[in-house]
């Protein structure tokens, strides 16, 4: 049962609380209720409640400093009655000497330190035994008892009005019971999870008062401190401790041409990614104006303009890596307008790199993420841990781009493209509004239908303008694109699809192109990267040699010499 004098202090803070609050009622906080009724607090209910059942587990009020330990039962006493951890046995009279005080019950109640949760615990406190306090924590309910408890869900979970939002609700309730189990860090004690370190914290924010300042204060500073992290360095330092114990560990092989052993050391000669994995596991920054993972800091970008354009960031200064002496560097009529006497950019080796990072001060070391600091300039993200590898920085590449990757990208546009899906084409008019804004190629600069005829036009504002009065939505503005040379004409598209659908391929050799395409609808969908790869290096040459004009053809045809010239090798 509880002490009198504890509900007694309870009831009176709880009706200062409701009377400032303009409320006639307070929640009873026992724990069968668990603050889900409503009760007078002049009627004997709650009173009769708490002495009954003792208070829910972890509930605190205002002004309850003095009986928190009292009443959840986080003290341990001796034989005499005094706590093991306080230091000034006057402290707390009302325990030493129940006489003096009504709030504690008779000396020879078995509830005397455990108020409203007997248990054995008593008996041993009889037999002298003396507890650690982690022992008298780990007897309580732990964080997942709380999390399952159906009373404190139901408290938790709020009201919604659609199945969208009761999701969201399920789903924070699905994360405390994961919170709950979860170490804080790998390596911490088991019994310090999530969901309780966080508790504890917010008990002990409550406890001495700390105000919100302060207490975020602390947070921020544990916080830098903790050994856990989602930085991707931390997972791949693993993986380089490996490396560097093979290269500087060779092991003992025999030689069966020599028919002696030499030591054999193992390297890693280059990691194969897309070009976002490239970004991570280099460090290198792969987007923005110095996307280039070549040119780096002398990457030549140029912003288009907005509405109507694309405002995509383009890079025209691949004509550097021309020779000197080709002609397509004074061709400025089909590129952006101008020369390209620049040659192509300096190249920096390894030890330059590497001293670079190293001198880097405010790189960001692995661990927990931190706010980023400008990259070096611009570039470099972060230090990558391959830096620390002995042989790391006279590697020419060290880090390649998957071809079938690239090979996927491409085929995919180029299919797009000359089915002029709208979708998937890179040729509508944005992109040739981007071409105005260049001042190239004026042959394919967008342009309104019509605009000379002003009848049509009275006709269109018309419509427009009855379909905004009946609610209905306006009809999008179509601009005109002129046709290019590589636009298929309806007759040519019917003759690509024919070509594609009677190709036969041997069993395993790839993916059934029929499965892929659609000649009713005229597009394509699903492919995989093997069969992008052979539709574009095989099959594709053949499809479209009879239907487009030559020299269409013949670039076509060099990106596939191109391909296979550069698939046995690494794509940098």
């Amino acid at each position: 049962m509880m002490s009198e004098g504890v509900v007694a202090r309870f009831l009176k803070a709880a009706t200062a609380e409701m009377i400032r609050n303009n409320q006639k009622e307070i929640r009873c906080p026992c724990r069968r209720c668990k603050l889900t009724s409503l009760m007078d607090p002049k009627a004997d209910m709650v009173r009769d409640h708490l002495l009954v059942r003792g208070f829910m587990d972890g509930y605190r009020w205002e002004g309850d400093e003095d009986d928190y330990e009292f009443v959840h039962g986080i003290s341990t006493r001796n034989k005499e009655g005094g706590e093991h951890h306080v230091e000034d046995p006057g402290h707390d009279q009302d325990v030493e000497d129940p006489g003096h005080d009504q709030d504690v019950e008779d000396p020879g109640d078995d509830h005397d330190h455990n108020v409203g949760d007997p248990g054995p615990d008593d008996e041993e406190d009889q037999d002298g035994g003396h507890h650690d306090d982690h022992e008298d924590e780990d007897d309580g309910p732990s964080s997942m008892d709380w999390v399952q408890d159906p009373y404190l869900q139901e408290l938790l979970l709020k009201q919604t009005s659609n199945a969208r939002a009761a999701a969201r609700e399920k789903a924070k309730m699905d994360q405390l019971e994961v919170d709950a189990v979860t170490p804080l860090y790998e390596g911490c004690r088991p019994e310090d999870t999530r969901l309780k370190v966080t508790l504890m914290a917010l008990e002990m924010k409550v406890k001495h008062k700390m105000t919100d300042t302060s207490f975020n204060d602390n947070m921020s500073f544990w916080h830098e401190r903790l050994p856990k992290g989602n930085d991707i360095n931390l997972y791949m330092g693993l993986l380089k401790e490996e490396l560097a114990t093979l290269w500087d560990t060779p092991a003992n092989t025999w030689d069966a041409a020599a028919e002696e052993y030499f030591p054999m050391r193992a390297a890693l000669l280059t990691t194969v990614h897309d070009f976002l994995g490239y970004g991570y596991v280099a460090g290198q920054v792969v987007h923005g104006f110095n996307a280039c993972v070549r040119c780096m800091d002398d990457t030549t970008y140029r912003q288009l303009d907005r509405d109507p354009g694309s405002s995509k960031t383009v890079f025209m200064g691949h004509r550097r890596w021309l020779r000197d002496e080709d002609p397509w560097r004074k061709r400025k009529d089909l590129f952006d307008g101008q020369d390209e006497p620049r040659r192509r950019p300096r190249t920096r080796s390894g030890e330059q790199i590497d001293e670079l990072l190293k001198n880097w001060k405010e790189c960001p070391p692995p661990g927990k993420k931190r706010k980023a600091p400008e990259p070096l300039l611009k570039v470099w993200k972060t230090r990558s841990v391959f830096w620390d590898l002995p042989y790391w920085k006279i590697l020419r590449v060290p880090h390649s781009l998957d071809v079938m990757h690239i090979t996927k990208n491409v085929c995919e546009s180029l299919l797009g493209t000359l089915l002029n899906m709208p979708e998937r084409t890179k040729d509508g008019p944005k992109a040739r509004y981007d071409l105005l804004s260049i001042g190239i190629r004026e042959e394919l600069h967008a342009g309104r239908p019509n605009d000379d005829d002003d009848d049509d036009d009275d006709d269109d504002e018309a419509e427009d303008t009855q379909s905004r009065r009946k609610g209905k939505k306006a009809k999008k503005i179509e601009y005109y694109c002129p046709p290019a040379c590589f636009t298929l004409s309806q007759k040519e598209i019917e003759q690509f699809f024919d070509c594609l659908l009677g190709v036969k391929l041997p069993y395993g050799y790839a993916g059934k192109i029929s499965r892929y395409l659609d000649k009713a609808k005229q597009r394509f969908s699903g492919m995989k990267s093997h069969d992008c790869h052979v539709l574009m290096t095989q099959i594709l040459p053949v499809a479209i040699r009879g239907i487009m004009d030559a020299h269409v053809r013949e670039t076509l045809f060099h990106y596939k010499k191109s391909s296979d010239r550069q698939r046995p090798k690494i794509v940098h």
